[in-house]
């Protein structure tokens, strides 16, 4: 979905920055620029104009990638509820501009005018399209700007910001670029007095915004009603722009092309096109877009199944007997009866989720001893060992996707959400995508009433001692720049929830 309103929302930047044209402040830059130096120094009119343009795209992107960031670092969890509200925005503000109804609210400030008498005119020109860019500083002459600073804020996502304000200050320069150095020729006056005597033509520029809003707030419907659907809910798997869950409880569903739907089965997983879940004794995996043929594997006969991964080409299973013992092994979807082998273990819980790109396979693996995110590649059967600790950290539930890996390391201050580098890429670029205080409780290392000279407790810089967080991170998915992660409350394991992280 943050797919689609980038693009809705990069056109509608552009519009609404063009649209901005009719503004005091859009007369007064093409007259700055066309008229203050004539025919005389034509190279200087292109470097003031070329200024200009640079001015506007970085006020542009300093209001809605700043906005966008603030959304981001606010975080996650509401984010259904920003997507919501900033949907509805997104509509009023299309009706009002489709309307053509009165700007309100309505900054009526103009760029100062003594700029250009005590500045060289290529910097007072940059300084000029700063302003513009900024969207806010100077008249608003859309209801669309408001709308995309709304929808900036509810995506969170950094790179969605930065389009639209680069989109937005490509808009703003627009027509002073293509007006200005031909004012006193035929064609450059003429544009310049339909500017002036065309209103029409900003309204008509207005209901292109608005089309475009209308085209955001879908994109945002389809984003909260995918935040509604995975509520308690677990086990999330994404491809493209489609994510499978297991309802906790309950059955697998799957969100794709703005619709959800419930799944025959349970334990759904996506991956290279296909779609995985099991169905009674058996695992079917189907090309659901468009529907195929399902291929039929049968189930482990004494062993349950209760994890899959899938690509285009491979199954990946978890099962687990009854007496606990669990193990992962692959199967060929050009061969179904053929299985192979991956790791097993005789304590529950050990083999954590697994994950598989095309014929990579990951998972966790944990003990009394030790803790590790492992790799192996099917086709070679190599296998490398991405993540290990010995002692006090836990990694867990890793997801890969275009070569990057999501995963989570716990300790005893904190659990985090990291999103690796990829192969060849330096460590330092990882990214935590999120922190939470470890739920473990941690005692302060003396007895209240006795001395504390001798305190030996360690010390957690992001919570006190006492009782853990209140959160437990759970399974992953990755699926281009969006990841998703199982949140599950300590006080109840089955208010499990979903929540999406757009990666900026």
């Amino acid at each position: 979905m943050l797919t689609l309103l980038v693009a809705a929302g990069a056109l509608t930047a552009v519009v609404a920055g063009i649209a901005g044209a009719w503004s005091p402040c859009g007369f007064s830059m093409v007259d700055t620029i066309g008229t203050a130096l004539g025919d005389a120094r034509p190279k200087a009119m292109i470097v003031a104009t070329g200024a200009f343009v640079v001015g506007a795209l970085a006020g542009g992107v300093v209001t809605f990638g700043g906005l966008a960031l603030l959304g981001g670092l606010l975080g996650h969890g509401a984010a259904g509820l920003r997507d919501a509200l900033a949907g509805a925005l997104a509509l009023a503000a299309a009706l009002a501009d489709w309307r053509g109804w009165k700007i309100a609210p309505q900054i009526r400030r103009q760029v100062p005018e003594r700029w250009r008498w005590i500045m060289p005119l290529p910097l007072a020109c940059a300084l000029y399209g700063l302003l513009l860019g900024l969207g806010f500083t100077t008249f608003v002459l859309s209801f669309a700007v408001w709308a995309l600073a709304g929808i900036s804020f509810a995506a969170g996502s950094a790179v969605f910001g930065v389009v639209i304000g680069a989109a937005f200050g490509v808009g703003r320069a627009l027509p002073v670029v293509w007006i200005a150095p031909r004012v006193g020729t035929e064609r450059g006056d003429l544009a310049l007095e339909r500017l002036a005597l065309e209103p029409r033509l900003w309204l008509g520029l207005r209901r292109l915004g608005a089309i475009g809003l209308g085209a955001c707030a879908a994109a945002l419907a389809g984003s909260s009603a995918l935040a509604v659907g995975t509520d308690f809910a677990t086990d999330p798997s994404g491809y493209g722009a489609s994510l499978a869950w297991q309802r906790v409880g309950g059955s697998g569903w799957l969100y794709a092309r703005s619709e959800t739907r419930h799944l025959p089965g349970r334990f759904p997983a996506l991956g290279g096109g296909n779609l995985a879940y099991v169905s009674g004794a058996k695992i079917v995996v189907v090309r659901p877009f468009p529907a195929t043929s399902p291929t039929i594997v049968p189930g482990p006969m004494q062993s349950s199944v209760d994890a899959l991964a899938v690509s285009a080409h491979w199954l990946i299973v978890r099962d687990q007997s009854a007496a606990g013992i669990a193990n992962l092994f692959a199967v060929s979807l050009r061969h179904p009866a053929r299985r192979r082998y991956i790791v097993g273990s005789a304590t529950p819980g050990s083999i954590g989720r697994p994950t598989i790109e095309a014929s990579t396979v990951a998972w966790s693996y944990s003990t009394a001893r030790s803790s590790g995110i492992y790799e192996e590649n099917l086709s070679s059967g190599a296998r490398t060992v991405l993540r290990l600790a010995t002692a006090n950290v836990q990694y867990a539930n890793p997801s890969l996707d275009e070569g990057r890996l999501l995963y989570e390391q716990t300790n005893r201050c904190a659990q985090e959400l990291i999103l690796a580098s990829p192969p060849g890429v330096s460590a330092k670029h990882n990214r935590v995508l999120l922190t939470l205080p470890s739920t473990v409780l941690r005692d302060p290392g003396y007895q209240p009433g006795y001395i504390q000279d001798y305190n030996s407790a360690s010390l957690c810089a992001n919570r006190p001692t006492g009782p853990g967080g209140a959160i437990t991170l759970g399974p992953t998915a990755l699926s281009g720049s969006t990841a998703y992660l199982s949140e599950s409350p300590v006080a109840n394991v089955a208010h499990t929830t979903i929540v999406t992280i757009r990666l900026g």
